[in-house]
């Protein structure tokens, strides 16, 4: 589904191009469920947004499907990106003045979908978070998980083929935190394809897969962990 070939990442800091990351080699199969952990510093961040399309290598190919994202001009980035990805971010990122429904909405607003297919679509997004119940309540009123959950049904509702979450859980309680990972594990067993990006170990673990990167490389890891696959 994804294919990453030789990526790098540079950003000039006093004069001098500082490496974020470095010479990156990663597939991403259709229907995996991949972790990727590391430290604060170590490039995970600045991976998620050149697989999110929100930033753009140094160097290197990124291969979506067959389609070679780097050649893509800014409107067919952003078509593409759009159409393809849903994102999940630690902040939420929701609007707070406006209900649940509303914010699940807004990827909707400037598709072909008639109302009445939005309102299906918002009511079985909502349904597969738990959260139908909450619909018409304020972003205001509702607790982080709750929240993240909504989070989560605004990133599905145009059925993406790719689900990235950068630290889901990372402002979440114990309890919040276990109730979006056994969500992301439900879409994961529907066949979507999710890569989390987390330096929690306990979320880590949910990935099928887990790479670790340091110093914007992949670092080594136990070979004789089931979890641990081959980039290539």
């Amino acid at each position: 589904m994804i294919e990453l070939k030789n990526i790098s990442k540079k950003v000039v800091k006093a004069d001098v191009n500082a490496p974020i990351l470095s010479n990156i080699d990663l597939c991403i199969t259709k229907g995996e469920f991949l972790s990727i952990m590391g430290p604060s510093a170590s490039g995970k961040s600045t991976l998620m947004n050149i697989l999110g399309i929100l930033d753009v290598p140094s160097s290197g190919e990124y291969i979506f499907e067959g389609t070679n994202i780097i050649s893509l001009n800014s409107r067919r980035l952003a078509d593409f990106r759009n159409r393809k990805i849903g994102f999940i971010f630690q902040s939420f990122m929701l609007i707070p003045r406006l209900s649940v429904e509303e914010n699940v909405e807004v990827p909707l607003l400037y598709s072909k979908w008639s109302q009445a297919e939005r309102r299906k679509r918002i009511e079985m997004v909502l349904e597969q978070v738990g959260m139908t119940h909450k619909a018409k309540d304020l972003i205001v009123n509702l607790s982080g998980g709750q929240k993240q959950k909504i989070a989560i049904a605004r990133a599905i509702i145009n059925e993406p083929e790719l689900l990235l979450a950068d630290e889901p859980t990372g402002n979440l309680d114990s309890e919040s935190k276990g109730e979006i990972l056994q969500i992301f594990q439900s879409l994961n067993g529907r066949g979507k394809t999710i890569v989390l990006v987390t330096h929690d170990q306990e979320v880590g673990q949910i990935g099928k897969r887990i790479l670790t990167l340091k110093d914007g490389v992949w670092a080594k890891t136990d070979p004789s962990s089931s979890k641990v696959g081959a980039m290539l």
